[in-house]
């Protein structure tokens, strides 16, 4: 009996102590995990702008750094690096001057890869600006058939105006006077959205960049990373002031309205339904060119 009893005592013993060291071995497992996602997770949420030695092997003069954001355009010293690596060159510039020319941007609010390489077709003998908001699908492949055509491209700031009813509860607008956390925020994941963009198209009635902090904090970082401003405002007094202080390059363009009023030299902003109109307009032998045109390595 005694000998049962010290059995039963001995094996429950070892059974406590397996258990024991199971429990201590899966709470080790559970510690190495928790610790493994948060290196993960450091390095996800991890803004590193430094030059590495795998991304310099890989790309050498790499304009774009991988951030917790997505890719985003490196800080330059040089304010104008992405506006002049990716802008669109012309070798017609000859008969611009002597015919003529209208600087174009084409405003294509639901761009997918067939309307675009529509739209290109139209200007085999030609070179254009796009506009393009940052929630369509495949804007990576959109930018790529843009640029790979010789044409360049803007990403459009998202405000309340400009953002269509079928995508009010899945994109957030920049909103005027946000914090400067949240601005700074929302223009990287803007501008991180896809590579090749030379910089943001302003909306009209845009609150935003009559912020003047709101606009320092955008301006700073444009111009740091290369990129240029296409305003469109009318009332463009805050963005005047802070680009000539901050040396944004920043350019000009109004809204096609009426094609009486097309003329020569222009700097106009089309959407894609309206472009019938203004090719129709279009003077005989008057080039289209991009909005970049004479803007390319020159200063503000």
């Amino acid at each position: 009996m005694q000998n049962k009893i010290r059995w039963l005592v001995f094996f429950g013993g070892f059974a406590v102590f397996v258990s024991g060291v199971e429990l201590w071995h899966r709470h080790v497992q559970d510690r190495n995990s928790v610790y493994q996602c948060r290196i993960l997770i450091d390095k996800d949420f991890s803004v590193d702008e430094s030059n590495s030695d795998e991304e310099t092997k890989s790309e050498p003069i790499s304009l774009y750094v991988r951030t917790k954001y997505g890719v985003l355009p490196r800080k330059q010293s040089d304010p104008s690096k992405i506006f002049d690596a990716y802008s669109a060159t012309i070798d017609y510039e000859e008969d611009c001057l002597k015919n003529g020319y209208l600087k174009l941007a084409v405003l294509v609010p639901n761009a997918t890869e067939g309307n675009i390489q529509n739209i290109i077709a139209r200007f085999s003998d030609a070179k254009v600006s796009f506009i393009v908001p940052h929630y369509v699908d495949n804007l990576s492949k959109i930018a790529e058939i843009i640029v790979s055509s010789g044409h360049e491209f803007f990403i459009q700031l998202p405000t309340q105006s400009s953002i269509p009813l079928d995508k009010k509860e899945t994109v957030s607008p920049f909103l005027a006077n946000a914090s400067s956390d949240e601005v700074r925020d929302k223009l990287y994941y803007l501008m991180s959205s896809t590579k090749y963009a030379i910089g943001i198209a302003n909306t009209c009635d845009s609150l935003v960049t009559k912020s003047g902090k709101d606009m320092e904090i955008i301006a700073k970082e444009l111009s740091q990373r290369g990129m240029a401003l296409l305003n469109i405002e009318d009332d463009s007094d805050v963005i005047n002031e802070i680009s000539e202080r901050i040396n944004l390059k920043t350019l000009r363009a109004k809204v096609f309205q009426d094609s009486d009023q097309l003329k020569e030299k222009d700097t106009i902003i089309v959407s894609s339904k309206q472009l019938d109109d203004v090719m129709e307009a279009l003077p005989k032998g008057v080039k289209l060119v991009p909005v970049s045109f004479g803007k390319k390595n020159a200063s503000l």
